[in-house]
């Protein structure tokens, strides 16, 4: 009877599923190997490098089905999306993030990446100003200081054949990133580069863990977890390191008013911090935890992303010497040999350097996906796509595009100093590295800038040795590699 009664049950079960599954006329095609009730969950078993080996088969195959795919994980639709027209048109309708992103809510809550659309819409006005042109500039003279750091470290490597250059570059990203947004002390820096660090790394393999756990996306399956408690105390150590360091300098700043204009001249700039809390005493618009969430989201985000992104950078520029002797000249002719650091004025004249940085993004984005959710049916070329459901834009298929031309797997910087790539590039979404649409990254200038002085601080001083095509990556929240990516150096003469 018993038997017979959980065949009952599941035969309801599946008839519900069908139906609810069953796809419209106007729907995309259905990614293969979908399976009853669990959909495609079963794929995303196994490590971090596996995962990553599946995003890159399911945007791939996107792009091989017209741009649009059905996919589903246990019992929520998603689409996965890789013609630049569409996802920009879909980028641009809905601004909510996909409901993968609320993982991290606990964290950063209503920081720029996981706010929902209304309140991103409010916080993006009041904190564009804090990374203008204007303000950046005043950030170089500490990105120089800091970038000239690093190349001093990485002289007790010379004798290694080859070594990990992430931790190095993780190193500089975190102080360069903690001294301009939180204007730290030594002693405070420490603490970010330890403790904290530590915490934001187990915090992001925590919300992948989650991510393949597709159960686990249930918040009252989750709530019950040991992911969760774990959760928990990893965000209390987060919390106990920002909040005091905002308090301490909230109590700075209330004795000793700083000036409110910027000057572009060495070692005169105001930590993002500072604004943050100028606009929250003139105008009342962030609170003490807004402010909090702001800075998490900064730190976290670029402490990641910013250092897989300079990694494969650096391997780049190794694997190809001719690439990188074009950089070399390029700097001495910029500096005439000197050896002075880098003003805005030079930044601008390293266009070869730039379009090396554009291009390795574009092969190796540290975010190979975007994820927003579905708020109404959006009508793209050849399909529809439903309300309530997520979305995927493939950025690592995007990237791939045939509209790149047929040599678009192939590293080619030149592409960038193509006349034609002006005409290429109207379609915003083909390069998405920074996101996509109105919701793109605030930091892309900042980032940008970052990354382009120490690369040229570090090709000036060493000749690199490398390859970048043994990288193996995971897929850790972003693009992580985990192994072939050491290099050599040897110092200039």
């Amino acid at each position: 009877m018993y038997i017979a009664v959980g065949l009952v049950l599941l035969c309801v079960v599946l008839a519900v599923w069908s139906t609810w599954i069953r796809q419209k006329p106007d729907a995309p095609p259905m990614m293969p190997g979908f399976l009853p009730i669990i959909g495609h969950s079963h794929l995303l078993i196994g490590d971090r490098k596996h995962l990553w080996k599946y995003i890159k088969y399911f945007t791939l195959t996107s792009l091989k089905y017209g741009g649009t795919l059905e996919i589903w994980f246990g019992l929520k639709r998603h689409y996965v999306l890789t013609d630049p027209d569409d996802c920009l048109k879909l980028a641009n309708t809905c601004y909510s993030k996909s409901y993968i992103y609320d993982f991290a809510k606990d964290f950063i809550n209503n920081g720029l990446i996981t706010a929902d659309a209304a309140t991103w819409k409010v916080n993006r006005k009041l904190l564009n100003p804090a990374f203008n042109q204007q303000v950046l500039d005043t950030f170089i003279n500490e990105m120089n200081i800091q970038a000239r750091n690093v190349v001093s470290n990485l002289k007790n490597e010379l004798e290694n054949e080859s070594f990990d250059v992430l931790r190095h570059i993780v190193s500089f990203t975190l102080s360069t990133v903690s001294r301009t947004s939180l204007g730290l002390t030594d002693e405070d820096q420490k603490i970010i580069d330890t403790d904290y660090a530590a915490a934001i790394d187990s915090i992001f393999a925590l919300y992948c863990d989650r991510f393949q756990k597709v159960w686990l996306h249930l918040n009252f399956i989750f709530n019950w977890s040991e992911i969760k408690r774990k959760q928990d105390r990893l965000l209390k150590i987060l919390h106990n390191i920002m909040i005091p360091l905002i308090a301490k300098r909230k109590s700075e700043l209330s004795t000793k008013r700083e000036p409110t204009y910027y000057e572009d001249r060495p070692g005169k700039f105001k930590p993002i911090l500072d604004q943050m809390l100028q606009m929250a005493s003139d105008h009342g618009v962030f609170s003490d935890e807004d402010i909090r969430e702001h800075l998490d989201t900064l730190v976290a985000a670029s402490y990641d992303t910013t250092s897989s992104a300079m990694t494969h950078m650096l391997l780049a520029i190794a694997t190809y010497p001719e690439i990188q002797n074009k950089i070399y000249n390029e700097i001495q002719e910029v500096l005439q040999n000197k050896d002075d650091d880098f003003t805005k004025h030079d930044l601008q004249k390293l266009v070869y350097l730039e379009a090396v940085m554009k291009e390795s993004l574009r092969l190796h984005s540290a975010t190979p996906l975007i994820g927003r959710n579905i708020d109404v049916d959006v009508k793209l070329k050849n399909c529809t796509i439903r309300a309530n459901s997520t979305s995927i834009i493939g950025v690592y298929a995007l990237h791939r595009h045939p509209l790149w031309g047929p040599d678009a797997n192939e590293f080619k910087p030149e592409r960038w100093l193509d006349p034609s790539i002006s005409s290429l590039l109207e379609k915003p979404a083909l390069f998405a590295a920074f996101g996509i649409g109105k919701r793109n990254c605030i930091g892309k200038t900042y980032s940008m800038l970052m990354m382009k002085i120490v690369l040229a601080h570090i090709v000036r001083q060493y000749h690199i040795s490398g390859d970048i095509h043994k990288v193996v990556c995971e897929f850790d929240i972003v693009l992580k590699p985990v192994s072939g990516h050491h290099i050599g150096l040897k110092l200039r003469s």
